[in-house]
């Protein structure tokens, strides 16, 4: 004889199983604080950019995509993340995020709020250049700059580089279709202290040549971040993968009927990762 399961009962268990589960997320996080509060014990934080490791973050994250499974958005799991890890690196260092609020300030909001939480303290400013002299200031704060610009603010990214800030992240890091926080942006921050070097580099160019390169360059493996026109000279913000030499960036130009010149380094980013579904993951440059 089958022995019928009152429904009641079956969710009151459901439930003391929640709980259980609950209250152990709780006991990790508490736990994890524990072990953040002596590694700054251990290492110490008061360098600029201390507390930032994008490689270490991007390989944490793979790891969570990877094995990912089950009903729960990876949204959902990526914010949570995302909230955790900001939270205990504002711990180990204190850090302030500056928001590029010259279009949309709401999505810019949105996506900072997103991977920074609510505990970082976050400030819109006018645009790029306020979001990047507020970095300079700063011992260990992040700049976030939206990556399609009007044509008046102009190169913005000429003022990265060199002893100041750099891009060191690109958002939205989890690509997929129809996810939430999808405003493409940059994150610049001060030089920082990081073993494993970008996956993906970013260096501007200028240029000669009234011809869109788009084409060349994405047939090439490489990708216009960013152009801005003023004749005679076009300047372009590329990413390519860190491995490639500049002559070869330099070809995929001329390929397209654009000379280009004085290459320089600003930065460069972790290979977001392409999502398709629970536990499929491939890094794309």
């Amino acid at each position: 004889m089958t022995e019928t399961i009152d429904p009641a009962q079956r969710l009151a268990g459901l439930r003391r199983e929640i709980d259980t589960i609950d209250e152990e997320i709780h006991r990790l996080l508490v736990a994890r604080s524990a072990i953040i509060d002596e590694l700054i014990k251990v290492k110490g934080t008061a360098v600029s950019g201390a507390a930032f490791r994008p490689a270490r973050e991007a390989d944490m994250m793979r790891r969570l995509v990877e094995r990912h499974r089950g009903i729960l958005p990876i949204a959902t799991v990526e914010h949570i993340w995302r909230e955790i890890v900001s939270t205990f690196t504002f711990l180990q260092a204190h850090y302030e995020v500056y928001m590029d609020g010259g279009r949309d300030p709401v999505a810019m909001r949105d996506l900072a709020r997103f991977y920074f939480g609510f505990t970082v303290p976050a400030h819109l400013v006018a645009g790029p250049d306020e979001v990047i002299d507020a970095v300079a200031r700063s011992v260990s704060d992040l700049g976030i700059v939206r990556q399609s610009q009007p044509s008046w603010v102009g190169a913005w990214w000429n003022r990265l580089g060199g002893d100041g800030p750099r891009i060191i992240a690109r958002l939205p890091y989890i690509l997929f279709e129809g996810r939430v926080a999808d405003l493409p942006a940059l994150v610049v921050s001060n030089p920082i202290s990081e073993a494993v070097g970008p996956e993906v580099l970013i260096h501007a160019f200028v240029g000669v040549g009234d011809r869109d390169p788009s084409e060349a360059l994405e047939a090439a493996g490489f990708e216009l971040l960013a152009r801005y026109d003023q004749e005679p000279r076009t300047e372009y913000l590329v990413a390519s993968p860190a491995e490639t030499p500049l002559d070869v960036v330099a070809a995929a130009f001329a390929a397209a009927g654009v000379e280009v010149r004085e290459p320089r380094h600003v930065g460069g980013y972790p290979a977001p990762i392409r999502h398709s579904g629970p536990g499929a993951v491939a890094p794309v440059a």
